[in-house]
């Protein structure tokens, strides 16, 4: 049965210039009944004067003695807190006033759940973004992470024990932990459940951690978890120069050179080709999703150049795709763009992030959300 008091815990370092409004946001939950743990991790800023500018019995700060980083910080924090689920917000997002409540109402009606994610919306300071939602069943979940994180960590309802019993965060992982614990679980055959209410905002900006870091740290902490959570699913048994070649593919769409870029995209077939019988997967499944992640890497690769504006390996990269994979109409018309005046490929691009714009928020607005 689900215990009535949450944990919501945050994180802070040097958080300030956006710490305000993720506190109110989690002040202003419709969902009462919580308590707030906020570990201040030495930050220099005015972090703490933040936070202590609100005066609110359910918040519980604390303040380490040392500068810990997030990682060992959510450890800390799960060791600290009082209920049963610990519920996940950045001190960079935003919750919308539903997020609490929703998560709250899908566990009383589903039950238990070791994980409970849900749905995100990024945003800038231009506005909405992409919308992201976790995947709903556990093969989805395995094979998406395959080259991604397999659900959503903000906004995500954690049990307590469960996470304390899998050994927590990893603590050599500094950007990538979440994902680190996720394939941990799915490896444990964790109940891990997904609401499709779009809960929280999670803000891009170029100063989070993750930005700074996503070429460097992050890219090989990912590149670790990648391989060892393919070495569990499939018998492909990936080098570390082979994982990281196909997260570059990913992540690094434009520092590969041609000739890497085709080894990754074999390499990404050969983990497919070896995915494990005995998990059972449904052939269907596994072909969408060997479909969608190769096509995102060239995906990203073409854009990357229509940025660069090198119409020739705009050309090169549509074509390729096109003879590799099966059909695609966005492919197709990458290509044909390829032979017009690049101002066409730059329009292209730019009615696709407005698209996206749109469709996040017409998703906002039908969830009953206010627009960040």
């Amino acid at each position: 049965m689900f215990s009535k008091t949450v944990t919501v815990l945050m994180t802070v370092y040097n958080g300030g210039n956006f710490l305000k409004p993720a506190v109110k946001s989690v002040l202003d939950q419709t969902y009462k009944d919580f308590e707030f743990l906020i570990i201040n991790d030495c930050s220099k800023d005015d972090s703490l004067a933040v936070i202590e500018s609100f005066h609110d019995a359910r918040i519980r700060v604390l303040n380490n003695k040392e500068n810990l980083g997030q990682t060992r910080s959510l450890n800390l924090g799960f060791q600290l807190a009082k209920s049963e689920y610990v519920a996940r917000i950045d001190a960079d997002d935003m919750a919308f006033p539903h997020w609490l409540q929703s998560q709250v109402n899908f566990l009383q009606k589903h039950g238990e759940s070791d994980v409970l994610s849900a749905g995100l919306v990024t945003f800038h300071e231009k506005g909405l973004g992409k919308v992201y939602w976790s995947p709903f069943s556990r093969e989805d979940m395995l094979l998406r992470a395959i080259i991604n994180s397999p659900i959503n960590h903000g906004g995500a309802f954690m049990k307590r024990e469960t996470i304390l019993r899998c050994g927590g965060y990893n603590n050599n992982y500094k950007i990538a932990a979440d994902y680190g614990v996720w394939v941990s679980l799915l490896r444990e055959n964790a109940r891990i459940m997904s609401n499709s209410d779009i809960v929280m905002a999670i803000r891009r900006h170029a100063e989070s951690a993750s930005e700074k870091n996503k070429l460097t740290q992050a890219l090989q902490e990912v590149s670790d978890i990648v391989r060892k959570h393919i070495n569990f699913i499939s018998t492909a048994e990936l080098t570390p120069q082979e994982s990281l070649l196909m997260c570059r593919a990913h992540y690094d769409e434009g520092g590969l050179n041609d000739e890497n870029f085709r080894r990754a995209v074999k390499i990404h077939k050969k983990v497919y080709a070896g995915l494990r019988d005995d998990l059972g997967l449904d052939k269907k499944r596994v072909q969408f999703w060997y479909i969608k992640q190769a096509r995102t890497f060239f995906l990203r690769r073409v854009y990357f150049f229509i940025l660069q504006q090198n119409k020739l390996q705009v050309r090169a990269v549509s074509l390729e795709c096109l003879r590799i994979l099966e059909f695609n109409i966005n492919f197709a018309i990458l290509y044909g763009c390829s032979f017009l005046p690049q101002q066409v490929l730059t329009i292209l691009l730019d009615f696709y992030y407005r698209l996206h714009t749109l469709k996040a928020k017409f998703l906002v607005k039908r969830n009953y959300i206010p627009a960040v």
